[in-house]
């Protein structure tokens, strides 16, 4: 996961002049929190706009936020100051000295998880009876124009692929619950698109991709030159304790 913590540490600053629809689905999420929880870790939690939702919803829960790369944190701490924790932590391998929480939230960090069914089975591990892990995930059906060009083309895309709900990978034992949603935006051009991914730290290929000569990457760009909307493919899951 160093290749992600330096992706998206060295975008801290620019990430939240493109994340748009990651504010939608963190107010979507934050949205199915039930109950008022007294410790909170969320996961991923970049600049920390989620961690500001909780934070005024749930005026007396303690809130860890965590994240992989170190610039996230200063800029989520810019955000809330003392009023939460801040961890430099990879998901995948959380701290169990961080103790128990009646809540786990993420927003979009499952995606770049390697082993998300072990990843989902430690962070339940760190419930406390009755505790609730919520998170958000790109769906399979995510990006599905800028796939499309590509194939039309004869090309290969480097986005990476994500789960239907039907393969999610639960954890070995366990089955949560999930809900989709769709999500658009209408963007300009694909060039945007492109350009917004990087400027996200999410624009890192998939594992064995070679990148598209210059003519063939034009080539899909003039597919969107009228425009382009990006559907994100979202899905809410839910995880109880053991």
């Amino acid at each position: 996961m160093s290749g992600v913590a330096a992706r998206f540490g060295a975008q801290a600053r620019a990430y939240d002049s493109v994340a748009r629809v990651q504010r939608v689905v963190a107010d979507r999420l934050a949205a199915r929190v039930e109950g008022v929880p007294r410790r909170v870790l969320e996961v991923g939690c970049g600049t920390g706009y989620l961690g500001g939702v909780l934070a005024a919803r749930f005026a007396g829960a303690e809130l860890v936020l965590s994240d992989i790369a170190a610039p996230m944190l200063v800029e989520a701490e810019a955000r809330l100051g003392a009023r939460a924790r801040y961890v430099v932590m990879d998901g995948e391998a959380p701290d169990e000295r961080l103790g128990k929480f009646d809540l786990i939230i993420s927003s979009l960090a499952f995606q770049w998880f390697a082993d998300l069914p072990g990843a989902l089975a430690r962070l339940r591990g760190m419930l406390a009876p009755h505790g609730r892990l919520l998170f958000a995930t790109l769906g399979r059906g995510s990006f599905a124009a800028w796939r499309e060009a590509h194939a039309a083309l004869g090309l290969a895309c480097g986005l990476h692929e994500y789960p239907g709900v039907e393969e999610f990978p639960w954890p070995a034992g366990a089955r949560g619950a999930l809900e989709e949603n769709m999500i658009a935006e209408d963007l300009a051009d694909g060039l945007v698109f492109a350009r917004d991914l990087k400027r996200l730290g999410a624009g890192q290929p998939r594992v064995g991709y070679q990148p598209l000569a210059r003519g063939a990457l034009k080539d899909v760009l003039a597919r969107f030159e009228r425009g382009m909307r990006v559907e994100y493919h979202i899905l809410f899951g839910t995880l109880g304790a053991e």
